[in-house]
């Protein structure tokens, strides 16, 4: 007896089947970039340590990273499968892919998708051993906040909502989450003093569709230092390197 699959399981099967080289040659294809981590600076709250941050994702590729959900959103409950679409210069789509999920976060009262970023405390180098467990996943609401070269009218944005549509990041755009945000900080309680990185890396899992996995990670180096009380300081000491200034977050808007 032949059984039958659900016509969504279909759907997501063809979609999956059809995502190749070939198919994604007809699109433009997005490039996710970090812009290196501002703001970076040490928190106390109910005795315990915080490295606090802004970071921004970026796309310098030549397509939109455009993001739908499986189906209309109602209500703000449960998960949908989050669909990449690839588009070509006339903004047609050329192929779907199934890359991650949105879920709405009480928290900032929206939907997000997840795995946008990772973000480590790491201890001598970028890619040295991670401090305690301080190696996070973390969702983003994705929309063009600013562009990184130029002015960021209002009236250019493609994306700019949170509430289960489409969302994004245009070529050319940046998306930020300012340091005083839910989930923008590493906890760092009583470690020694020494040479740390902080680390954040776009697309960690490589489940968005982009040109190039390889420029996706940009890190602050800082070290902590603690008086005889044992009291804690920072002094940033270098980054990673830029392609551009933008990318280093010279003149980035303090969201």
């Amino acid at each position: 007896m032949q059984t039958k699959l659900p016509l969504i399981s279909l759907i997501i099967f063809f979609t999956l089947s059809c995502v190749n080289a070939g198919a994604q040659g007809f699109g433009l294809i997005p490039d996710l970039v970090t812009v290196v981590p501002q703001h970076v600076a040490l928190k106390n709250f109910q005795q315990r340590e915080f490295i606090r941050f802004s970071n921004g994702v970026a796309n310098i590729g030549q397509g939109e990273l455009r993001l739908r959900p499986q189906f209309p959103i109602e209500g703000n409950s449960g998960a949908q499968l989050a669909i990449q679409e690839i588009l070509d210069a006339g903004r047609n789509i050329v192929d779907e892919v199934v890359v991650s999920e949105f879920d709405f976060h009480a928290e900032h009262n929206h939907w997000h998708i997840d795995d946008v970023a990772l973000y480590d405390i790491r201890i001598g180098s970028p890619d040295g051993p991670v401090l305690g467990i301080n190696s996070i996943k973390t969702t983003f609401c994705l929309i063009d906040w600013y562009k990184l070269v130029g002015n960021s009218n209002t009236g250019d944005r493609q994306y700019w909502d949170c509430n289960g549509e489409y969302q994004g990041i245009s070529s050319g755009w940046c998306d930020q989450y300012h340091h005083s945000l839910p989930g923008q900080s590493l906890e760092i309680t009583g470690a020694p003093a020494g040479l740390y990185y902080l680390v954040s890396t776009a697309n960690p899992d490589h489940s968005f569709v982009e040109t190039n996995y390889l420029n996706n990670t940009a890190w602050v180096a800082f070290t902590l230092e603690r008086n005889n009380s044992g009291n804690p300081k920072i002094e940033i000491v270098g980054n990673s390197p830029c392609s551009s200034p933008e990318l280093c977050g010279i003149g980035v808007p303090n969201r």
